[in-house]
């Protein structure tokens, strides 16, 4: 290995291979006499975190290396490097502290880079050769172009007729399959595929399709499908007549199953799912259709009825193949249009997708000469070291060999070869969703396939140096067993040939796994976790020691909401946004009133906080005094004259906002990262509000603090983003998710299947159980995506065990049955299947351990952490006791404005009742205020009571039932919507809204908007009640 140029050190969790790379990259920096040999040395990651843990580990080690007291200090990787480029300690602590010197004062020359900055680099360097502006901005945000292009392109209809017909043709379809005519989402959908590298190749060769070339297969398609639709009427048409014919009724078969099945079928149910659930083929073979003490003989029936069974299967399974290929080809028919919209908009923008930048150095610079493109970047690496191969997609690395071959297969001026260090682990692969390509690694490693005429030396890292010796153990022994789920052959040697790794000094460790039953209920993982951390902190340990890894947000955000109930100091990505801090959202709120001043929502939010910033007692008060006047309150108060400001910036309005009420302290960070937003947005668009206020709408749902982290706070992260990172406990709540996730798209050759579809050599399909069934071309593409599939989420699972250094608490469900291991289907079934193959596993058990939970270590608890204890809030969950009294005022003392006065009342009384043991507390509250004028309390209460107590409305003001009174919903459009009541039970909410007036269609209109809303918040819908309110309570159920 000494000599070799060519180095690949497969990795593991834990395995040091940042260790190992950054030792590596100080050899050859140390080696020779060259002072600038870092000018020719290349290293690339994937992250700006990868690449600033990278650049202070090797400026770290320099530094250390360079004092006098390394000396006589103990220092493994010093005195390695001593003995591997033949230098004494002194010469090395003097060669170290020259190069730190030579590196700091070329610090540009220091190249640790991401992939996408130096692609942009590269690109930037032939920028007027692609005919690109020299100032092009990188689009990160891609679906802020989709969303503009496809408006666009729906603008133009009317202008095209193909497209205009296409488009419509695509809502008429959707309404014909009972789903909304709004096509916008779908376009967004099939829009993602031109950003995303696994496509690109396929739609590179429909570029040259026209709207008419879909259309015409579109049109054979649905011919195929009307045509195979006559067949099987006819088919089970005879079937049922043989039946008759030969004497049998429905009732001689078991359950009348058998005729029901060419019944439903001649009544023109054609889903495979709904007809081959069964065992009727089994029995249909054997012989076995008539009941159990019928002996008639069935021979002549049963050969009959099994070849229409038969027949039949094939042509439905013909024909869902056919509808899967429909289905894609709609949206894909003005996929081009949407790219042609896309890149008149990079165009006028000048801008180039992130996701560009691999494609054009493929299209345009990878086949230049590579002295050409050394001599225009003015650099020649010789040395190059890539990070997380595995992630690597084979664009990507494609663009890379050309360099990388030139500096291994050549001479360098004054030194020899140049040299490739590659270091990755295919268990950690989980970004192929974003282009990442295992089989490059693997081929790589098995010597398959390799593009340089240097054969590589694998170096492997065997011994994990994170974790305690018992999640080691147990790690090992779970995915040794697990591997052989695996089908892929390859994939499965590889993990049985490198999960087991080397124990490190630390001896001891904890594996808890608990099985949660009744899953239905998030409310018990919420509690268990709750239960993990209270023990936790009640044993020493810190609550910045406990990450909670989760697979999505939206479980994040559960678990945070939980903790935070219960004091518990958390960090997630919702509860570092810049709009969760009150500061921020009242500095936005101040710029929306200078825009439109006499909004008095907007003046009501100002008052709002400043009346919360000075303690005052009466908010009500206050609000109604000044809510007319908004401006010259803060002129008299603050000397904050909204109309001298009037030609500033954004900035300057901010900064002296911020100056004259003096509102920065205990926020100081959240405006600096907002001004830092205000900063680059006017660098961009210019300085007025309405371009900021653009931009915050549409990213203040991702604009984020980066917290230290040393906070004493428990993070919550999803698996992806906890990759490469450590902590001392790990949580891994909903340990449950399923293997075989069908939820993708993926391309099929159709060639040979006699499709006729002209110039389409491949089709794109819904990836599907019944693809089993489909061609042969759809059903090797299947087995092969259902393959990776299978790898990808033991990739995740991998990652999710790997992170915890000395406790590791996995919360999974209690799974009934369990099949064997080649079918396990989910997290859950691994984990009862692996304890049952261990003999761990008791039925009556709900809890395994497997070691001792640690001390923590004296360092850690006795260090004092910085505060930054933020709970997790969101506004559109805060509560508003106050409103705003506009016209209603004028209304007083009249009989309407009588009945607006109950209304508001009774709303107001209906929000502050959680559960029905309030009703009590909250109307003697009304009572106490004195807030009637021509209804008495007895009037009001009487209402108030007839409708808590109405039996169709009761249960939503009584537990299980997590309730949820006048709660915001932020809309993606900024628009804001308040439902009356929201009850939440395992998920299925049940909206209520109260109303006092005559029931009106708006009142319909209303509420099915909410209830769209919480559907895209991931609920599923079970009641929607209009409560109307008078001398009958009458709940409308829609």
């Amino acid at each position: 290995m000494k000599d070799s140029n060519f180095v690949i050190y497969n990795a593991s969790a834990g395995s040091g291979k940042t260790y190992a790379l950054t030792k590596k990259y100080l050899q050859l920096l140390l080696s020779g006499n060259s002072s600038t040999r870092f000018k020719r040395m290349l290293a690339i990651t994937f992250t700006n975190k990868a690449v600033g843990e990278m650049k202070s580990r090797i400026l770290d080690s320099l530094f250390r290396f360079s004092q006098p007291d390394i000396l006589e200090n103990e220092n493994d990787m010093f005195k390695e490097l001593c003995v591997e480029i033949a230098l004494s300690p002194q010469q090395m602590q003097k060669r170290c502290a020259y190069l730190l010197k030579q590196i700091l004062h070329n610090y540009a020359f220091f190249e640790i880079s991401t992939i996408d900055k130096f692609n942009h680099k590269l690109i930037k360097t032939f920028a007027r050769d692609l005919q690109l502006s020299q100032n092009f901005e990188v689009e990160l945000d891609v679906a802020v172009l989709l969303e503009k292009a496809i408006s666009n392109l729906l603008e133009r209809t009317g202008e095209n007729d193909d497209l205009t017909r296409a488009l419509l043709d695509f809502s008429l379809e959707k309404i014909e399959e009972n789903k909304s005519w709004n096509i916008v989402f779908d376009l967004m959908e099939s829009g993602k595929l031109l950003f995303q590298e696994n496509h690109f190749s396929h739609l590179e060769k429909l570029k040259e399709t026209s709207i008419a070339d879909f259309k015409a297969a579109q049109t054979h398609i649905a011919s195929h499908v009307a045509q195979l639709d006559k067949e099987m009427v006819s088919l089970a048409k005879l079937a049922l007549e043989k039946i008759e014919t030969l004497g049998f009724l429905p009732e001689d078969f078991p359950r009348k199953t058998l005729p029901n099945h060419f019944k439903r079928i001649a009544d023109g149910e054609y889903t495979p799912k709904a007809l081959y659930n069964n065992k009727l083929e089994e029995n249909l073979i054997q012989g076995k259709i008539l009941k159990a003490n019928d002996s008639r003989d069935t021979t002549e029936l049963s050969s009959f009825l099994l070849e229409h069974f038969l027949g039949l299967k094939k042509t439905i399974y013909a024909r869902a193949f056919l509808k899967n290929v429909y289905s894609n080809i709609v949206p894909l028919t003005v996929l081009n249009e949407i790219s042609k919209e896309v890149k008149r908009l990079e165009e006028e923008n000048d801008t180039i997708p992130i996701s560009a930048l691999n494609q054009l150095i493929s299209k345009e610079i990878k086949n230049q000469p590579v002295p050409f493109i050394y001599e225009r970047l003015g650099e020649k690496y010789r040395h190059y070291f890539v990070d997380e191969f595995q992630d690597t997609s084979k664009m990507q690395w494609d663009n890379m060999v050309p360099l990388i071959s030139n500096a291994l297969e050549s001479q360098g001026e004054q030194e020899k070869q140049g040299s490739l260090f590659l270091v990755g682990d295919v268990k950690q692969a989980i970004y192929r969703w974003r282009g990442g390509n295992t089989e490059q690694f693997l081929d790589l490693l098995d010597s398959q396939e390799n593009p340089f005429v240097i054969a590589p030396h694998i170096a492997h890292l065997d011994t994990n140096w994170r974790s305690s010796s018992k999640i080691i153990d147990f790690n090992n022994a779970f995915f040794s067993y697990s591997a052989n789920l695996l089908k892929n052959d390859s994939y499965r040697d590889l993990f049985l040939k490198s999960c087991v790794q080397k124990h490190n000094s630390s001896i001891g460790g904890y594996v808890n796994i608990s099985m949660v039953e009744n899953t239905e209920k998030d409310e018990l993982y919420c509690n268990k976790v709750l239960d993990i951390v209270l023990e936790l902190i009640s044993n020493g340990y810190n609550y910045r020691d406990i990450c909670i890894l989760v697979r999505d947000n939206t479980k994040g955000a559960l678990l945070a909401n939980h903790l935070s109930e219960q004091n518990i100091p958390i960090i997630s990505s919702d509860s570092l946004l810049l709009a969760q801090n009150r500061v921020v959202s009242f500095l936005i709120s101040l710029l929306q009133l200078m825009d439109n001043p006499r909004d008095k929502v907007f003046g009501y939010e100002v008052l709002s906080f400043l009346c919360d910033f000075k303690k005052l007692e009466n908010k009500h008060d206050f609000i109604a005094a000044h809510i007319d006047s908004s401006k010259s309150y803060l002129s008299e108060e603050y000397g904050f004259i909204l109309e001298s400001l009037s030609n500033k910036s954004v900035f300057e309005i901010l900064e002296h906002a911020i100056l004259k009420i003096g509102i920065s302290q205990g926020s100081e960070a959240y405006i600096t990262f907002l001004m830092d937003e205000v900063l680059e947005v006017e660098r961009k668009n210019g300085p007025g509000i309405p371009a900021f206020m653009e931009h915050w709408e549409r990213k203040k749902e991702s604009l984020s603090v980066a917290a230290p982290d040393s906070v004493d706070a428990i993070k919550i992260m999803t698996i992806h983003k906890s990759k490469g990172l450590e902590f001392p406990v790990v949580i891994y709540p909903f340990a449950n998710s399923k293997i075989n996730d069908k939820r993708k798209k993926i391309w099929v050759n159709s060639q040979g299947m006699d499709l006729n579809l002209g110039l389409l050599e491949n089709v794109l399909m819904n990836v599907t159980a019944d693809m089993r069934m489909y061609p042969q071309n759809a059903q090797q593409a299947y087995l092969e995506e259902e393959h990776k599939t299978q790898m990808d989420t033991m990739n995740v699972l991998y990652v999710a065990l790997t992170r915890a250094e000395k406790a590791l608490y996995i919360l999974t469900e209690k799974v009934k049955h369990t099949s064997e291991l080649e079918n396990a289907n989910t997290y859950a079934q691994l984990f009862q299947l692996y304890l049952q193959n261990e003999n761990l596993y008791d039925e009556e058990k709900n809890e395994y351990a497997f070691g001792k939970l640690p001390k923590p270590s004296i360092l850690n608890s006795k260090e004092s952490p910085a505060s930054f204890n933020i709970s997790y809030h969101t506004r559109a969950f805060m509560e508003n006791d106050y409103s705003i009294a506009t016209i209603q005022g004028q209304l007083w003392g009249t009989e309407a404005g009588e009945a607006i006065e109950l209304g508001n009342l009774v709303h107001y009384a209906l929000s502050e009742i959680t559960y029905l043991e309030d009703m009590a507390n909250v109307l003697e509250q009304l009572e106490l205020k004195a807030v009637f004028q021509a209804y008495d309390f007895k009037k009001v209460a009487e209402y108030i009571k007839e409708t808590v107590n109405h039996p169709l409305i009761a249960p939503y003001f009584s537990k299980p039932y997590t309730i949820y009174n006048e709660q915001e919903i932020l809309m993606s459009d900024g628009q804001k919507l308040r439902p009356d009541k929201i009850a939440v039970l395992e998920n299925e909410a049940t909206i209520l809204d109260f109303k006092t007036g005559k029931p009106t269609d708006k009142h319909k209109i209303q509420i099915t908007r909410y209830g769209e809303a919480l559907k895209t918040m991931g609920f599923s819908i079970k009641n929607t009640i209009i409560v109307y309110i008078g001398e009958e309570i009458q709940p409308l159920f829609l």
